[in-house]
């Protein structure tokens, strides 16, 4: 039930965001040219490479609230909060230590290759860090309600992001001239922090008083030492770091070895295949509180190869529709100034599918001895995607970081968690009794 409200939630979204994605982008590309909108796709993809906030910290969290009797009065969830909030403060500030240093250096410059040459390039990309770092710190809020089995609340509360950058960009291109032009990737920053605060305002409300006495405690490093989190959270830190880096570092790739042309052409083929990536996200995530409750309950019963296929089903028949109406569709979304073309849009696909035949068989294992194993398989199909991104981009273009993803999926993520399941199988099932991160922590 659950997962079905979070991929009806995502769906609602979903179309929300690429009909506003699309007037965006056409709106970049009519007011601005190629090169802004490539710069402006850059910037907003920095936070898909920092969806680590937390260090991995927040599972603790998911899997707390998950399986508490009462969120409201529950102790150690209360010190958990604590402690996570702690490291999301921390990773803010940071991270701005980083920005300035980016900024100061010409870091930020090099980074964006010709795109980085767009006067005031840097400071843009300064300011979104900044707002980025302030919605960091709320960070809490999706957690909780992930662990709540609440992950549609999530995602529609994320789903006005969308919908704030148009009318922000809108703005700046009505009422800023040209001199905003450089600036407009921060309506997104904006309408991200405007949804943080929403979520972390609704989640306060309905936990009272779970949230405000945790951060009571946030600053008293002395009297609260806190809790251990980081015993799941740095193997659950392997895996959130993995992915984004695989697909997000790959802009950065082709900005290094292709051209302003490659980098948009990826950006508008993603706005449409990144929407389903996140609904492939809603459902595969709400998955893991159901997995972690049932098998807390001893109720678990089958395997995620059934709803792996269906996740990757799902993705190829999407694909194939994409493709289908791709003459009229990325014409209109781009005004006829840039190619789509069929192979970028097959790889793409081809990324995706994959994408999607693992959430099911990851979410599975979310115990904390799974968690632990997937360390290993998920750092090698991101060292893989990388170099196999770095060494085909010059070779085939475009689509060389996307079969690189695909590869490296297949070899280092679906073949090993197949087989640790097949290995496992009466422990994820609940049959002996799980290990898990639900177990009493430790005060430190």
């Amino acid at each position: 039930m659950n997962s079905l409200l979070a991929l009806g939630a995502r769906a609602l979204t979903m179309v929300i965001s690429l009909v506003c994605g699309v007037i965006t982008t056409r709106m970049i590309l009519g007011e601005t040219d190629i090169q802004h909108y490539a710069l402006y796709s850059l910037l907003i993809t920095i936070p898909s490479l920092l969806t680590f906030t937390d260090l991995g910290s927040g599972a603790v969290l998911v899997n707390a609230v998950a399986t508490s009797d009462d969120i409201r009065t529950d102790r150690k969830l209360r010190l958990q909060i604590t402690s996570v909030g702690r490291v999301l403060l921390m990773f803010a500030t940071g991270l701005m230590i980083v920005n300035t240093v980016l900024l100061v250096t010409g870091g930020w410059r090099a980074l964006f290759g010709d795109a980085g040459t767009i006067p005031g390039a840097a400071l843009a990309a300064f300011l979104c860090i900044t707002l980025f770092s302030l919605s960091i710190t709320l960070g809490v809020w999706f957690r909780i309600l992930l662990g709540q089995r609440r992950n549609h609340l999530v995602i529609l509360v994320q789903g006005m992001i969308s919908p704030v950058t148009l009318g922000g960009v809108w703005l700046m291109l009505t009422f800023g001239g040209r001199d905003f032009d450089s600036y407009l990737a921060i309506a997104s920053y904006g309408a991200s922090l405007f949804s943080a605060i929403v979520g972390f305002l609704l989640v306060t409300r309905s936990t009272s008083p779970l949230i405000p006495d945790s951060l009571r405690m946030v600053l008293r490093w002395r009297r609260v030492p806190g809790v251990r989190v980081m015993d799941v959270g740095w193997p659950m830190l392997a895996q959130m770091v993995t992915y984004p880096i695989a697909v997000g570092s790959q802009r950065y790739v082709l900005a290094q070895f292709g051209t302003p042309v490659d980098v948009a052409e990826y950006g508008v083929a993603g706005q449409v295949f990144f929407a389903l990536n996140g609904l492939v996200m809603a459902a595969g995530v709400a998955l893991w509180p159901q997995f972690a409750r049932l098998r807390h309950k001893g109720e678990l019963r089958r395997g995620p190869y059934l709803l792996s296929v269906i996740f990757a089903g799902a993705i190829a028949a999407a694909t194939f529709m994409v493709w289908f109406v791709s003459p009229w569709l990325f014409e209109f979304i781009t005004q006829g100034e840039l190619e789509v073309r069929t192979l970028t849009i097959l790889a793409f696909g081809c990324m995706i599918m994959l994408t999607a035949a693992v959430y099911p068989l990851g979410m599975f294992i979310m115990d904390k001895p799974g968690i632990r194993f997937q360390v290993i398989p998920t750092l090698a199909m991101a060292a893989v995607s990388i170099v196999l991104s770095v060494v085909l981009t010059p070779l085939i273009g475009i689509v060389g970081p996307l079969l690189g993803v695909s590869f490296a999926l297949i070899v280092c993520q679906i073949i090993p968690y197949s087989i640790y399941i097949h290995r496992h199988r009466e422990r994820l099932l609940g049959a002996q009794g799980e290990p898990s991160a639900e177990e009493p922590a430790e005060v430190g």
